[in-house]
Protein backbone atom coordinates (compact mmCIF):
# COMPACT_ATOMS: atom_id res chain seq x y z
CA UNK A 1 0.00 0.00 0.00
CA UNK A 2 2.75 2.54 0.70
CA UNK A 3 4.55 2.21 -2.97
CA UNK A 4 0.45 2.65 -4.21
CA UNK A 5 0.13 5.97 -2.18
CA UNK A 6 3.96 6.64 -3.03
CA UNK A 7 3.15 6.57 -6.85
CA UNK A 8 -0.24 8.06 -6.58
CA UNK A 9 1.39 11.21 -4.59
CA UNK A 10 4.36 11.36 -7.45
CA UNK A 11 1.88 11.53 -10.16
CA UNK A 12 -0.42 13.85 -7.94
CA UNK A 13 2.27 16.31 -7.65
CA UNK A 14 3.55 16.45 -10.92
CA UNK A 15 -0.31 17.63 -11.96
CA UNK A 16 0.08 21.62 -11.08
CA UNK A 17 2.70 22.14 -13.51
CA UNK A 18 0.89 20.72 -15.81
CA UNK A 19 -2.45 22.70 -15.45
CA UNK A 20 -1.43 25.89 -17.08
CA UNK A 21 -0.67 23.92 -20.13
CA UNK A 22 -4.57 21.85 -20.14
CA UNK A 23 -7.96 22.96 -20.52
CA UNK A 24 -11.06 22.22 -18.60
CA UNK A 25 -13.78 20.11 -20.09
CA UNK A 26 -16.93 19.25 -18.51
CA UNK A 27 -19.12 16.80 -20.10
CA UNK A 28 -22.57 17.63 -18.09
CA UNK A 29 -24.34 14.64 -20.75
CA UNK A 30 -22.27 12.06 -19.39
CA UNK A 31 -21.33 13.21 -15.75
CA UNK A 32 -17.82 14.27 -15.48
CA UNK A 33 -14.73 16.18 -16.22
CA UNK A 34 -11.37 16.63 -16.50
CA UNK A 35 -8.39 18.47 -18.11
CA UNK A 36 -6.67 17.87 -21.38
CA UNK A 37 -2.90 18.57 -22.27
CA UNK A 38 -2.52 21.23 -23.89
CA UNK A 39 -2.25 19.53 -28.04
CA UNK A 40 -4.03 16.69 -27.18
CA UNK A 41 -7.50 15.95 -29.23
CA UNK A 42 -10.57 17.43 -28.17
CA UNK A 43 -13.42 14.61 -27.22
CA UNK A 44 -14.42 13.17 -29.96
CA UNK A 45 -18.48 11.23 -29.99
CA UNK A 46 -16.93 8.03 -28.59
CA UNK A 47 -15.31 10.06 -25.20
CA UNK A 48 -12.05 9.77 -25.80
CA UNK A 49 -8.67 11.93 -26.28
CA UNK A 50 -5.46 10.99 -28.39
CA UNK A 51 -1.78 12.49 -27.45
CA UNK A 52 -1.00 15.04 -30.49
CA UNK A 53 1.36 12.04 -31.36
CA UNK A 54 -1.46 9.84 -31.96
CA UNK A 55 0.32 7.02 -30.25
CA UNK A 56 -2.15 7.34 -26.68
CA UNK A 57 -5.58 7.04 -26.81
CA UNK A 58 -7.38 7.49 -23.14
CA UNK A 59 -11.24 6.82 -23.16
CA UNK A 60 -13.59 7.97 -20.72
CA UNK A 61 -16.36 6.04 -19.09
CA UNK A 62 -19.07 7.96 -17.35
CA UNK A 63 -22.78 6.40 -16.23
CA UNK A 64 -25.27 6.32 -14.05
CA UNK A 65 -25.13 3.73 -10.96
CA UNK A 66 -28.58 3.97 -9.22
CA UNK A 67 -28.19 1.88 -6.36
CA UNK A 68 -25.86 3.88 -5.04
CA UNK A 69 -27.62 7.16 -5.29
CA UNK A 70 -28.83 6.89 -2.16
CA UNK A 71 -25.45 6.15 -0.24
CA UNK A 72 -23.53 8.93 0.91
CA UNK A 73 -19.61 9.61 -0.44
CA UNK A 74 -18.07 7.77 2.67
CA UNK A 75 -20.65 4.19 1.64
CA UNK A 76 -19.35 4.69 -1.87
CA UNK A 77 -16.04 4.66 -1.06
CA UNK A 78 -16.55 1.41 1.12
CA UNK A 79 -17.06 -0.22 -1.90
CA UNK A 80 -14.17 1.02 -3.91
CA UNK A 81 -11.86 -1.03 -1.31
CA UNK A 82 -13.20 -3.74 -3.65
CA UNK A 83 -10.57 -2.45 -6.59
CA UNK A 84 -7.64 -4.92 -5.89
CA UNK A 85 -5.31 -5.94 -8.67
CA UNK A 86 -7.36 -9.31 -9.39
CA UNK A 87 -10.42 -6.88 -10.11
CA UNK A 88 -8.36 -4.99 -12.87
CA UNK A 89 -6.73 -8.52 -14.21
CA UNK A 90 -10.37 -9.33 -14.66
CA UNK A 91 -11.75 -6.57 -16.63
CA UNK A 92 -8.31 -6.42 -18.79
CA UNK A 93 -7.07 -9.74 -19.16
CA UNK A 94 -9.88 -11.25 -21.18
CA UNK A 95 -10.22 -12.64 -24.80
CA UNK A 96 -6.66 -14.34 -24.43
CA UNK A 97 -4.99 -11.12 -23.62
CA UNK A 98 -2.59 -11.56 -20.73
CA UNK A 99 -0.09 -9.19 -19.05
CA UNK A 100 0.28 -8.01 -15.85
CA UNK A 101 -0.41 -5.38 -13.19
CA UNK A 102 2.08 -3.44 -12.14
CA UNK A 103 0.81 -1.05 -9.56
CA UNK A 104 -2.46 -0.69 -8.28
CA UNK A 105 -3.68 0.57 -5.28
CA UNK A 106 -6.36 3.31 -4.05
CA UNK A 107 -5.62 6.94 -3.73
CA UNK A 108 -7.66 9.92 -2.22
CA UNK A 109 -8.72 12.37 -4.41
CA UNK A 110 -10.59 15.39 -2.93
CA UNK A 111 -13.59 13.33 -1.50
CA UNK A 112 -13.22 10.73 -3.68
CA UNK A 113 -11.26 7.11 -3.15
CA UNK A 114 -10.33 6.21 -6.43
CA UNK A 115 -9.13 2.65 -7.57
CA UNK A 116 -6.30 2.79 -9.93
CA UNK A 117 -3.31 0.41 -12.31
CA UNK A 118 -1.08 0.80 -14.75
CA UNK A 119 -0.14 -2.28 -16.19
CA UNK A 120 1.16 -4.02 -19.40
CA UNK A 121 -1.16 -6.12 -21.90
CA UNK A 122 0.08 -8.78 -24.26
CA UNK A 123 -2.16 -9.49 -27.06
CA UNK A 124 -3.20 -12.56 -28.27
CA UNK A 125 -1.28 -11.45 -32.20
CA UNK A 126 2.00 -10.54 -30.20
CA UNK A 127 1.59 -6.83 -29.75
CA UNK A 128 1.92 -5.08 -26.36
CA UNK A 129 0.89 -2.07 -24.74
CA UNK A 130 1.18 -0.16 -21.81
CA UNK A 131 -2.59 1.34 -19.96
CA UNK A 132 -3.19 3.24 -16.84
CA UNK A 133 -6.49 3.67 -15.26
CA UNK A 134 -8.63 5.04 -12.41
CA UNK A 135 -12.21 5.12 -11.20
CA UNK A 136 -14.49 7.67 -9.07
CA UNK A 137 -17.36 7.38 -8.07
CA UNK A 138 -20.16 9.00 -6.22
CA UNK A 139 -23.33 8.60 -4.78
CA UNK A 140 -25.17 7.78 -7.92
CA UNK A 141 -22.68 8.16 -10.74
CA UNK A 142 -19.21 7.11 -11.71
CA UNK A 143 -16.46 7.70 -14.19
CA UNK A 144 -13.42 6.03 -15.46
CA UNK A 145 -10.74 6.68 -18.00
CA UNK A 146 -8.26 3.92 -19.13
CA UNK A 147 -5.60 5.14 -21.01
CA UNK A 148 -3.23 2.56 -23.28
CA UNK A 149 0.02 2.74 -26.01
CA UNK A 150 2.49 0.60 -27.30
CA UNK A 151 5.04 0.94 -23.92
CA UNK A 152 7.40 3.52 -26.09
CA UNK A 153 4.58 6.22 -26.86
CA UNK A 154 3.05 5.49 -23.38
CA UNK A 155 6.33 6.30 -21.88
CA UNK A 156 6.75 9.23 -24.38
CA UNK A 157 3.44 11.02 -23.31
CA UNK A 158 3.04 10.01 -19.55
CA UNK A 159 3.16 13.75 -18.53
CA UNK A 160 0.05 13.72 -20.49
CA UNK A 161 -1.45 10.72 -19.12
CA UNK A 162 -0.75 11.96 -15.93
CA UNK A 163 -3.09 14.63 -16.11
CA UNK A 164 -5.97 12.99 -17.76
CA UNK A 165 -5.87 10.36 -15.17
CA UNK A 166 -5.39 12.64 -12.51
CA UNK A 167 -8.16 15.22 -13.37
CA UNK A 168 -10.97 13.04 -14.13
CA UNK A 169 -14.06 13.88 -11.75
CA UNK A 170 -17.72 12.64 -11.64
CA UNK A 171 -20.14 15.78 -11.97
Amino acid sequence: MFRALSLAAALLSAAPALAAETRDVADAAHGFSLKIPGGWSDLDAGLSTSSPDGGVRCTIAAQAVPQSAAMTQEQVNATMQAYTADIWKARFFTGGVTGRIENSGITRMEQYDAPWARGRLNYPNGATAKFGVIMLSAPGKMASVTCTATPAAYDDNLAGITTVLNWLRPL
